[in-house]
């Protein structure tokens, strides 16, 4: 198991200076990764909104041994050329730490900016664009011509970047973005639409549904505590770990940076 931070990026965490400082404190203390969200604009969430990209790429500068990455990348509202170069300068730029997540993204993502918010055509979107980003990835020369994206005798660098998908479960359509995946990270609400952790039964479907959909065996499995006190003790890691997961992340959106500080300066959980 490894531990890692996620965090948002607005608000008191819209500063990159913010987010590199806790990046820097988190390899310090022994923590594994620090993930930031992929955010352009929301009802309701307070400006400023740093830029993950740009934030990443000073973390990469600052650290040199936590996995760093955006958690997660809506894909249907980027272009999969633009986000693969970006993907392979910031993995160069880390020395081979960063995780790519991939999703669809909030319905506001596309809807404030006057684009579609079709739950299928963002599926659709995501399924081509992750086939497509796993040929630029490959280093080959690329030609893709499907509904929603073309390409044309492009070659890119070759790079390792591990990928995973996320999507909300339970769900009965394949699971998106999940062909070519080395991971996946999991959202599940309750009944009273907070998240939560997942089960130990349901993770076992979950990965079932994954290695289904093309997704590898053996994958990552990573899962976050969305409750602000929500640390796993050792036994509980134990028991998850058994389960397949092998990362467990830390939320700080609930928290002010500084009380986030004094959690990763006591160390991961377990």
């Amino acid at each position: 198991m490894r531990y890692g931070i996620y965090t948002k990026s607005f608000g008191d965490y819209g500063s990159p200076k913010v987010l590199r400082d806790l990046a820097v404190a988190t390899e310090q203390h022994g923590w594994d990764g620090f993930f930031v969200w992929d955010l352009l604009s929301a009802p309701s969430y307070e400006p400023p909104v740093a830029d993950p990209w740009v934030t990443l790429a000073a973390i990469a500068q600052a650290t040199s041994r936590i996995s760093i990455g955006p958690m997660v990348v809506p894909l249907p509202r980027r272009r999969p050329a633009k986000l693969a170069l970006e993907a392979t300068t910031l993995h160069d730029l880390s020395d081979g730490r960063l995780i790519l997540g991939l999703g669809t993204g909030a319905g506001w993502d596309y809807t404030r900016f006057g684009e579609s918010a079709n739950r299928k055509e963002l599926a659709e979107r995501l399924d081509d664009g992750a086939e497509l980003l796993h040929k630029f990835l490959s280093g080959d020369p690329v030609e893709h011509n499907s509904k929603y994206y073309q390409a044309t005798d492009v070659r890119m660098p070759a790079s390792n970047i591990p990928i995973w998908t996320s999507g909300f479960w339970p769900r009965t359509a394949p699971i998106r973005g999940a062909r070519g995946a080395t991971g996946l990270f999991p959202q599940i609400r309750d009944k009273a639409d907070d998240f939560r952790l997942p089960t130990l039964e349901e993770l076992a479907t979950i990965r079932t549904d994954f290695e289904a959909s093309g997704g590898h065996p053996n994958p990552d499995i990573a899962i976050w505590s969305p409750s602000p006190s929500a640390t796993p003790n050792p036994e509980t890691a134990a028991h998850y770990e058994a389960a397949g997961v092998t990362w467990w992340l830390q939320d700080g959106s609930e928290i002010p940076p500084t009380e986030l500080h004094h959690r990763i300066a006591a160390g991961p959980p377990a």
